[in-house]
């Protein structure tokens, strides 16, 4: 049987809190320890009951207790043979894995602390706290070699400490560095980050933004129900996280560090060919000065086949179907295990079919879009990984087969915007 290579490139892990500290320095212990307690009252990670019961319907709640919650499917976020487990019955050979948004000495996720007012940590606990989680999914993707793909945690802020962390990295089998929130203050295609780039350079690490991660979150308290201020956080943090990519443009990031490349993740897709348009446009016909061209000597559009691609996570039909606009060779498929919004939840066989299978997708596409990018960017052996599909892959002819039924509905009557796009997703 042909089988699809399948490498997801939007994954998350975390482990269970009290399992950081033997990846704590001792310098931080006393301290993680106080945090534990209160984390085990008050703590809430993005599968936690009290994150999805602000977004989700209560009956869509029970059914994520029952099948997901109850059998221990979520156990995959900490357990790594629980997670191969997850992976084989996905049909998901390799996968890249970014931390969450609860990390040592985090408490809650963006959606709740921006809502509840939660204090944050202090910047050397945050940094504790990312180098021990570092740690640990190095260990957690150390069981499974090939299969798995971490990202590293880190600041920029301490520009030395952050270039001795990606050195680590680069040493342990990591696949790039996530971009992180830099302060209100700051902007990222400031010369002081420029060390940190030209590190990434060196080591052949790509820069990957994710949002909710790599952008900070708005605040809405007061606003007239929980749910609408989910909203209002996950349209707003997917607008900051669209504004990344004219920075790292215009602010000259790209130009000054050609050997860069940038990954955008679970940002949607199709907003790019808009972006893109603006920006040639100013560019090549505004008011514009010329001397643009002194910091970006290149158009956008060159910039972005160049250096840019997209981790296209909860990607829609619309956005399969605009693909030759968007650039197959740029997206790299995301299965967002193990959130609520990801593929795998009703089936990531499924999910393909309405989306490649509904879109026509050829298999010379559909291997690009879900192996040959990613391998190329994150450095997956294909060849290793093709083994693991023989056994696990999901079958080609059946993925690029429509669906007769979707939910109830023939594809010609789904609209072809509106599946699996959940606008708040962001919010986690």
């Amino acid at each position: 049987m042909n089988r699809l290579t399948v490498i997801s490139s939007d994954g998350h892990a975390a482990a269970r809190m009290p399992d950081y500290r033997p990846y704590m320095e001792p310098g931080y212990r006393d301290a993680f320890d106080d945090f534990v307690k209160v984390y085990e009252k008050h703590g809430v990670n993005a599968t936690d009951p009290k994150a999805l019961l602000n977004r989700l319907d209560r009956e869509m709640y029970d059914e994520w207790a029952e099948k997901a919650a109850a059998p221990g499917k979520l156990d995959g976020y900490w357990n790594p043979e629980r997670r191969l487990e997850l992976l084989d019955q996905e049909g998901i050979a390799g996968e890249i894995i970014f931390q969450d948004v609860v990390t040592p000495f985090v408490l809650s996720t963006p959606s709740n602390a921006s809502q509840d007012a939660i204090a944050p940590p202090s910047d050397d606990q945050l940094a504790a706290g990312r180098r021990a989680y570092n740690r640990w999914i190095a260990d957690f993707a150390s069981t499974a070699p090939g299969r798995w793909r971490p990202l590293l945690a880190v600041s920029f802020e301490d520009v030395d400490a952050a270039i001795k962390e990606i050195r680590w990295a680069s040493e342990h089998g990591f696949a790039g560095v996530t971009l992180p929130v830099v302060p209100d203050t700051a902007r990222i295609y400031q010369a002081k980050y420029d060390p940190v780039y030209s590190a990434l350079e060196e080591y052949g690490l790509p820069l990957n933004a994710h949002t909710a991660i790599s952008n900070s979150t708005p605040t809405y308290t007061g606003a007239p129900s929980r749910a609408s201020a989910a909203a209002m956080i996950g349209n707003d943090m997917m607008v900051r996280a669209h504004q990344l990519l004219p920075q790292f443009i215009f602010g000259g990031v790209l130009a000054r560090h050609p050997g860069l490349k940038l990954v955008l993740t679970e940002m949607q897709s199709d907003w790019v060919v808009g972006s893109l348009t603006k920006m040639e446009h100013s560019f090549h016909h505004s008011a514009l000065t010329r001397d643009i061209r002194d910091i970006t000597p290149l158009s956008p559009r060159e910039y972005w086949q160049r250096q840019c691609y997209l981790g296209s996570s909860l990607f829609s039909r619309a956005e399969i179907g605009a693909r030759d606009t968007i650039g197959v060779d740029k997206m790299m498929l995301g299965m967002d295990v193990p959130h609520h919004e990801g593929s795998w939840w009703h089936g990531t066989e499924f999910y393909l079919r309405a989306t490649l299978g509904a879109e026509r997708v050829t298999e010379d596409e559909a291997k690009t879009m879900l192996s040959r990018t990613a391998a190329g960017v994150f450095g997956f052996d294909l060849d290793k990984l093709a083994r693991v599909a023989e056994r696990i892959g999901p079958a080609t002819d059946q993925i690029l087969t429509p669906p007769a039924d979707l939910s109830g509905a023939t594809t010609d009557s789904v609209h072809r915007g509106d599946l699996h796009r959940p606008l708040a997703s962001a919010a986690h």
